[in-house]
């Protein structure tokens, strides 16, 4: 069920591996000691914590709450959401004031195991997942526990392959974002791995946590993050299956990934209104395969398609422009919003960005339109995390691939870019970011 390698007061600091029966256990006295309340947001840091935490307000019948960050404005807006919501979480989170919480590590939660597996009403709303607001204001997306078992399952033929096979997985994702419940929380408990407790960030410690799992191995992660594992020059222990989310994975570094990790990388496409709706391996192949459980419809005015499932609570509408290639193989073409016209000219910004991180010594990096006055539309700009390169080697890299009116400036290079813990960039963060590197400049 679960490796936990760290010390957790709640657990009576043991180091070692929890069955199910022993989970079981922990779900029935946390539940017992929660307080009563419509919600809950999780901010457990241990991922372990965190599904004992999400399994305990299931059974309390208490909706979780995964916001999009932590920030005290975040827990304030959420604070009367369904009727009222307290924090659960494991020391790791300072809480706003005025807001009720309850700390897991202060409780005792260790006792004998239990074989009782409650039965759990399909339609109650067990979480609602917020978006990133990457492209947007975030948005609260319902998702009823008939809905969680039933993609999980889907996802687990979707995303591990032979189902007989049990993996020791490693996730660097938290477990708050929807990537990261649907493969290290939820993965976990209807597919066959075992997964660890560990919230990783630098690849030395990556490496000495995969070294210490039982093969086979299965790590979760994304792209900004696998980028920093190839970079570091890690030898790296070798991972059965890596899987990856939550932005775009070029062919290259898919590919790099593979020979470092000797795995097999599977890319999932999805979004939080879904969840993961199809795969790919991108070091060999270009088109996604859909999964059999759902069924694209292109909407007549051409702006999508409309996304429908029998275990999605209704459908969706996809904004990605697909061409088909098969009855459920598909090519994406980038978003609705992707493509940018200037001087009469048209061009992809996800285009622009597979540029700019094809360029040797470039370690993260984006291009993106400021914000833009009237009707007119802003020339792109470029921020870039870099080892040596000049800004001139790196405008000259773009020019052979790009008309000159589609070469980002200015091209500012800096030591990091704001990205949340899931390695996605919010565009009101970016524009912020950016709007103080240029008043400082």
């Amino acid at each position: 069920m679960a490796h936990c390698s760290v010390r957790l007061p709640a657990l009576g600091n043991k180091i070692g591996t929890w069955r199910c029966k022993d989970f079981l256990g922990h779900v029935m006295r946390l539940a017992a000691l929660l307080p009563e309340s419509p919600c809950v947001i999780n901010f457990c840091e241990n991922r372990y914590l965190f599904t004992v935490g999400f399994c305990a307000a299931i059974l309390k019948r208490q909706t979780t709450l995964l916001p999009q960050n932590r920030a005290e404005a975040t827990q304030l807006n959420l604070a009367d959401y369904g009727g009222g919501a307290y924090i659960l979480h494991d020391g790791g989170v300072k809480v706003a004031e005025g807001i009720a919480d309850v700390d897991i590590n202060k409780l005792s939660l260790l006792g004998d195991p239990s074989d009782f597996i409650p039965d759990i009403d399909g339609d109650f709303l067990a979480a609602v997942a917020f978006t990133s607001g990457s492209t947007g204001q975030p948005k609260a997306n319902l998702k009823p526990w008939r809905t969680l078992v039933e993609s999980s399952l889907i996802n687990a033929k979707l995303m591990l392959g032979d189902e007989s096979q049990t993996y020791s997985a490693l996730a660097t994702v938290p477990a708050q974002h929807m990537w990261g419940l649907e493969t290290s929380v939820l993965l976990a408990m209807f597919g066959n791995l075992c997964i660890s407790d560990s919230k990783l960030l630098f690849p030395q410690d990556i490496r000495a946590a995969l070294l210490k799992l039982d093969a086979p191995r299965l790590l979760i992660s994304t792209p900004v993050h696998l980028r920093a594992l190839v970079l570091s020059g890690l030898d790296m222990p070798p991972v059965d299956r890596v899987l990856c989310a939550t932005a775009p994975l070029s062919t290259e570094l898919a590919a790099h990934v593979e020979r470092v990790f000797q795995a097999t990388l599977i890319e999932i496409f999805g979004c939080s209104e879904v969840g993961s709706m199809a795969c790919r391996r991108t070091a060999q192949e270009e088109n996604w395969h859909l999964s059999r459980d759902l069924h694209f419809t292109p909407l007549s005015n051409g702006a999508g398609h409309e996304v429908k499932a029998a275990h999605l609570p209704e459908s969706q509408i996809l904004g990605d422009k697909i061409e088909w290639i098969g009855p459920r193989e598909f090519r994406l073409l980038g978003r609705g919003d992707d493509m940018i016209e200037i001087a009469g000219k048209r061009g992809s910004i996800q285009e622009m960005n597979k540029i700019l991180m094809s360029a040797s010594g470039v370690r993260d990096g984006v291009v993106f339109l400021p914000d833009s006055s009237g009707e007119k539309v802003s020339r792109p700009v470029a921020l870039v995390v870099a080892d040596n390169i000049s800004k001139e080697s790196l405008t000259a890299h773009f020019a052979k691939y790009l008309d000159p009116v589609f070469i980002p400036r200015p091209l500012l290079f800096v030591a990091s870019l704001p990205r949340e813990e899931n390695g996605k960039l919010v565009r009101s963060n970016l524009l912020s970011f950016f709007r103080q590197i240029k008043a400082a400049d």
